[in-house]
Parts: structure tokens; C-alpha cells; sequence
């Protein structure tokens, strides 16, 4: 099994949704483009100087893995 991870990061102002956002898009825009099996989503949060982050990870296998 050949599984990858695919990280997505948001930087936002503190309070900000992660609905229909830029991050909502590149998630959508990769998960349209890429073949294969998702195995596992992860997503976190934190706050660093005045700004939210959110973060998902995308564990994968690649459509053409054996």
C-alpha cells in the first residue's frame, strides 16, 4: 500500500468560518482532480497571534496503487 497525506492549511482573523472559504475550495478542487481511497481526515485548530488556523490532513492511496 503506497498511502500519501495531503495537508491543507486556513490562516483566518480569530472568529472567521472555514465555510466558504478558500480552504473549502482546495479541498473541493483536489478532491475532484484526485483518484484513489481516502483512509483517514484529520483536522485541527489553534490560535497564534491573533489569527485561527485550521489544518486538515488527507490520508490516502493513490488510484493507481497497487
Amino acid at each position: 500500500m503506497k498511502e500519501r497525506v495531503r495537508i491543507f492549511t486556513y490562516c483566518s482573523g480569530t472568529g472567521a468560518t472555514v465555510v466558504e472559504t478558500k480552504l473549502e475550495d482546495d479541498l473541493n478542487d483536489w478532491l475532484d482532480k484526485t483518484d484513489g481511497r481516502i483512509t483517514h481526515i484529520q483536522q485541527s485548530e489553534s490560535e497564534r497571534q491573533g489569527t485561527a488556523h485550521v489544518t486538515v490532513s488527507i490520508w490516502y492511496v493513490p488510484g493507481d496503487a497497487p
